[in-house]
């Protein structure tokens, strides 16, 4: 079968044979649990899947054999074409709950988390920030010096494969995907370069997000995700920070901290606004947190839900009023005055 039959393969036959239970168009999703609502959606149409929770969940028919499964690309194609040998045991998955986690001590445990944190820093070794990646940031107004600062990085898709086979020379490709470095593949296989922005807290990279280059349009007309994680975030971007902070801006995602930062704001960020995790308000206690997520549906949303769960848990809180549609750097480029509402 050529790899466009293989995508056309109907994405709910397969679905229900990975074993997920499917409601209409949606079910359960394989990452994250307790998921009470089905957060994982279908599009019959394009024969693509996605988790509006979890930012690296979704893409082809493909990849959700290799996510559910957790197994590389061509063992994937393997069990669509039928070759396989016997269907792949699916690998135990990390499951969160909403179980409260002290600090971050329990991420300074175990050889696994140093193993990860040695892979990841590797990487980002190896991933300079230059060429199209410096130009994207100083289009968005970044100041290249505290990227760099914040250990940003920058992959082509040709580069990522090289060195990733450097890499699993190395490391074994087993570690290299239990750190989830496999998942920047959903960017190398469509052509796209990317961004890497490290998740860093007392010395070690705990998890790393990848930021495509296309705009959002773009993405949505191509069909394919912006923003891939080697797993989700267990701190905050930025985190270094919060202990010597008394106020806070929380932002979403990594460009709209970066804009704060430069400004001379303590700013911390979060990956998107479904991403938010429980144990994070106990940090926040006893600050002052001014929520500048963006003005979209989602954002306002996600700010409305932490501005109730931040009352209840008596956290001082107020929000940037930024105009319908825009975020931070939206209104930092066009110069716009915004202000600050008490809730």
């Amino acid at each position: 079968m050529e790899l466009k039959e293989i995508k056309s393969i109907p994405i709910l036959d397969v679905a229900e044979r990975l074993g997920l239970k499917i409601k209409g168009r949606s079910a359960h999703c394989f990452a994250h649990q307790p998921d009470r609502h089905p957060s994982l959606r279908f599009n019959i149409e394009k024969n693509t899947f996605r988790c509006y929770v979890c930012p690296r969940i979704g893409g082809s028919v493909i990849d959700l054999v290799m996510q559910v499964l957790n197994v590389p690309f061509h063992e994937a194609l393997e069990y669509l074409c039928g070759r396989g040998k016997s269907l792949p045991k699916r690998s135990k998955r990390k499951r969160t709950s909403n179980r409260p986690v002290i600090g971050v001590d329990s991420l300074e445990k175990g050889a696994a988390t140093r193993e990860k944190s040695e892979i990841l820093q590797s990487l980002l070794s190896e991933t300079p920030l230059e060429k199209e990646g410096v130009g994207y940031l100083a289009g968005r107004g970044i100041d290249l010096d505290l990227a760099r600062e914040m250990g940003v990085g920058f992959l082509r898709p040709e580069d990522y494969r090289n060195l990733f086979w450097r890499m699993s020379r190395r490391f074994g490709r087993s570690r290299l995907m239990a750190a989830g470095l496999t998942r920047f593949y959903l960017f190398a296989k469509e052509g796209l370069s990317f961004l890497l922005f490290p998740y860093r807290f007392e010395g070690r990279v705990h998890a790393i997000k990848g930021r495509c280059l296309l705009t959002k349009a773009e993405a949505t007309e191509r069909a394919v995700s912006r923003f891939v994680m080697t797993e989700r975030a267990e701190i905050l971007y930025n985190q270094e920070i919060v202990e010597s902070s008394r106020d806070l801006y929380l932002c979403e995602g990594e460009i709209d901290t970066l804009t704060l930062l430069q400004a001379g704001y303590p700013a911390v960020g979060i990956p998107g606004t479904g991403s938010f995790r429980e144990s994070w308000f106990d940090l926040l206690t006893g600050k002052r947190v001014v929520l500048c997520l963006d003005s979209d549906p989602a954002g306002c949303e996600a700010s409305a839900h932490l501005a109730e769960e931040f009352n209840r848990r008596g956290i001082a809180h107020l929000k940037l009023n930024l105009p319908d549609g825009k975020d931070v750097n939206d209104c930092y480029l066009m110069n716009q005055e915004v202000s600050v509402a008490q809730r």
